[in-house]
């Protein structure tokens, strides 16, 4: 088991949460009602007057004030002066007052774990909010989901030491016990609560994020020996890809698996709605599925490629590297957009802008895509292949890769030559690997002593050599007295050799050339040199 299958995944996680902590609101602006209508937020902002002046010490004076003062004192866990905001009148039988700091505690983990609340909504005017349907000394300021019912959560004006200021009415405060026992922590996290020192990192509770921590290193303390299990029994297989499967199964899909089983366990857990919102970015989950669907991508070129060798199809083999890379950029990118357009940003604006700067990017990489349509035109009109010799204008040489960028050229010196596809494109290629065989041309000249029967029978003899040898094709074959040279005799012998092997004609052209000595040297004749330039003058 590699060290760094569960290290850097950690080490990912802590990242992306420093990433995402600007991005949290003050913890206090809690969000916007879960499952309020359409008309509600309406009626709501037509209510948001200027800041109020508050005269009350406590900032009871409006609905506004009330709800941010509770939430600034539960955040700060505050919780006796949180006890200042609520209504302990009038409380049912087993409630005190005295009891109120324990009430304001279980109060803001019901609303932290089942609503959002956006203060700048709520009413900021010491009359409350008109036209709600309810009386005017209550404003409900969110409402939650039970099993098979509804409850509203309310604030309610009561007198005051100078005037009426609002409070977390007692009909709501009522409600706290039976709530927090459906709705509230389980004694898991109630013992984090208990035992994690207080305070707050990235303006979340340190008990939650050693929750959050503590979820995901128990996913992978429980996905590692099954991925462990999974990768010996691989291993132990006759499977061809075994090993690279065998990497994907410890590293990308253990990964995977182990972050959806987070996810699972955070969408049940107990903590707040506002660290949800803040870790559930799915930055893990886009990581996850990016790095097994691109070690995926590279079990399948593997087999793909190998498949393709056995059928001796050196091309496609050869173009698989540059595709996947290619299926895997493009896949990157389309991921990454689906994974903005989760996190609120606009896909098609982002699309919009790539466009406009794309046609900068085109400008600029002229010569990248004269070379990308280049690779095109080279794998679709195939005049080359992988393993083929051909020539390239001055060079000769053997090729070893088709890239999307340039081609790879091993000479007979075997040096390594890259030239771009595009001018690979425009080149005269003689490709020498594609001929069927090979032509033997052999131009000798006799010496004028020879006599008429002599070089009859010379031709006569080559002509019959070349008809009896077995690497010799039969047609066509020619032996010819072209005429008389400057200097001799000339004859021209003209045949092809049944081969595509340059060594096997080697061999061939060797034993010719020898049986032509020995036909001329028997008829008593000689072959003489071309005279040099000098001699000639």
């Amino acid at each position: 088991m590699r060290f760094s299958h569960w290290v850097f995944p950690l080490f990912f996680y802590s990242l992306f949460l420093f990433s995402n902590a600007n991005a949290a609101g003050v913890p206090s602006m809690v969000g916007v009602l879960k499952g309020a209508s359409n008309e509600q937020q309406i009626a709501t902002e037509l209510s948001v007057h200027q800041q109020y002046e508050y005269k009350d010490e406590f900032k009871r004076d409006t609905p506004r004030g009330t709800l941010e003062g509770f939430t600034q004192a539960a955040y700060e866990q505050d919780y006796a002066l949180a006890a200042k905001y609520l209504d302990l009148r009038y409380l049912p039988d087993g409630m005190t007052k005295d009891k109120g700091a324990e009430y304001a505690s279980k109060l803001q983990a019901i609303i932290d774990r089942n609503i959002w609340v956006d203060l700048d909504q709520i009413n900021d005017s010491p009359r409350g909010k008109d036209n709600d349907m309810l009386p005017e000394y209550r404003d409900a300021f969110g409402r939650i989901k039970l099993e098979s019912s509804e409850v509203s959560l309310l604030l309610q004006r009561v007198p005051g030491k100078q005037g009426s200021i609002w409070k977390i009415s007692n009909a709501t405060v009522a409600k706290v016990p039976t709530l927090y026992n459906q709705l509230g922590y389980g004694p898991v996290v109630e013992w984090f609560v208990d035992n994690i020192p207080e305070g707050r990192l990235f303006k979340v509770n340190l008990w939650e994020l050693t929750l959050l921590l503590v979820y995901l290193a128990a996913a992978f303390l429980v996905v590692i020996p099954i991925t462990w299990i999974m990768k010996l029994l691989i291993l132990k297989s006759h499977y061809a890809l075994k090993e690279e499967l065998g990497y994907v199964v410890a590293g990308p899909l253990r990964f995977f698996i182990a972050v959806v089983l987070d996810r699972v366990w955070m969408a049940h857990s107990s903590i707040s709605a506002m660290a949800l919102e803040m870790v559930n970015t799915g930055f893990l989950l886009f990581i996850a599925v990016v790095w097994l669907v691109w070690s995926s991508l590279g079990i399948f070129q593997a087999g793909l490629k190998r498949r393709w060798l056995a059928q001796d199809n050196q091309q496609g083999a050869s173009l698989l590297g540059p595709l996947t890379n290619f299926v895997r950029v493009i896949f990157v990118a389309l991921a990454g957009l689906v994974w903005l357009e989760h996190l609120g940003f606009s896909a098609s604006a982002i699309l919009a802008g790539m466009g406009i700067g794309g046609v900068a990017i085109a400008l600029a990489s002229k010569q990248s895509i004269e070379n990308f349509i280049g690779t095109i035109t080279l794998y679709s009109a195939a005049p080359i292949k992988v393993g083929q010799l051909c020539q390239f204008g001055a060079i000769r040489g053997t090729v070893e890769q088709i890239g999307l960028r340039c081609t790879q050229i091993r000479t007979l010196d075997r040096t390594l030559i890259h030239v771009p596809n595009a001018k690979l494109a425009e080149m005269e290629i003689e490709n020498i690997s594609e001929r069927e065989k090979i032509r033997f041309k052999a131009d000798i000249r006799l010496d004028y002593a020879t006599s008429s029967e002599q070089l009859k029978g010379i031709i006569a003899d080559i002509t019959a050599m070349l008809e009896q040898h077995k690497d010799v094709d039969e047609s066509p074959l020619r032996v010819t007295f072209q005429g008389f040279g400057l200097h001799g005799l000339q004859v021209n012998v003209f045949a092809y050799v049944g081969t595509t092997s340059f060594p096997t004609y080697q061999l061939v052209a060797e034993e010719l050339h020898l049986g032509i000595m020995d036909i001329v040297v028997n008829h008593g004749s000689r072959i003489i040199p071309v005279a040099p330039i000098a001699a000639r003058i």
